[in-house]
């Protein structure tokens, strides 16, 4: 009986997932502020033109995010979070092609929003939210951590846009939150406890 107490509860797995999940993919708004004046630059675009680009994301997002818990309740949530890391790193990724602002609002103002409102917070914690009753208070705690943390990554994207350039910047970190963040959702994110066998809260 000692052992069956003690046992690891599988749900903190679940949320150091979530944990990761919200880092990775807020990481696409915190760095914003970082390529912003880059590409103010590069492209002699006006700011309130390039500040748009941020604009219409955080609109998308805020449009999709109702729909992103759903989509997490009525399908599979691993495989819905690993789809809105995929599209929020592609989105990422695919800036450092373009060259045209309509791309930019495209790629990062639509396609990235949209990955970061899928993995974001409602469908991370509403899957987290069913491991933890007693202890909900704490995780959701955790996860708000998880974006809050997001935020260094801004000091990151200064050293690849100053050492390697903003477009090979772009391609990093997009192409490091896809293949970071979708495996581990895929790998170890379960719906509920009754998935391990197990009760909310261990």
């Amino acid at each position: 009986m000692g052992s069956a107490r003690h046992r690891f509860f599988y749900g903190w797995i679940v949320l150091a997932v979530g944990f990761i999940t919200l880092v990775g993919g807020f990481v696409c708004r915190n760095t914003f502020s970082v390529f912003y004046p880059v590409i103010v630059e590069q492209f002699g675009w006006t700011r309130g033109d390039t500040a748009i680009i941020f604009s219409i994301s955080i609109l998308v997002y805020g449009l999709i995010a109702p729909f992103a818990g759903a989509l997490a309740d009525r399908f599979k949530p691993r495989f819905v979070l690993a789809a809105g890391a995929i599209l929020a790193g592609t989105g990422m990724a695919c800036c450092s092609l373009a060259s045209e602002r309509w791309q930019f609002y495209l790629l990062y103002g639509v396609i990235a929003a949209t990955g970061l409102s899928i993995a974001g917070f409602a469908p991370v914690a509403t899957v987290v939210a069913n491991w933890f009753y007693r202890r909900r208070a704490l995780a959701f705690g955790v996860l708000g951590a998880g974006v809050g943390l997001s935020a260094i990554s801004s000091y990151f994207a200064q050293y690849l846009i100053i050492a390697f350039g903003w477009r090979s910047a772009y391609a990093v970190i997009g192409i490091s939150i896809s293949l970071l963040v979708a495996p581990i959702c895929i790998a170890f994110v379960r719906r509920t406890p009754a998935k391990k066998g197990l009760f909310p809260d261990g």
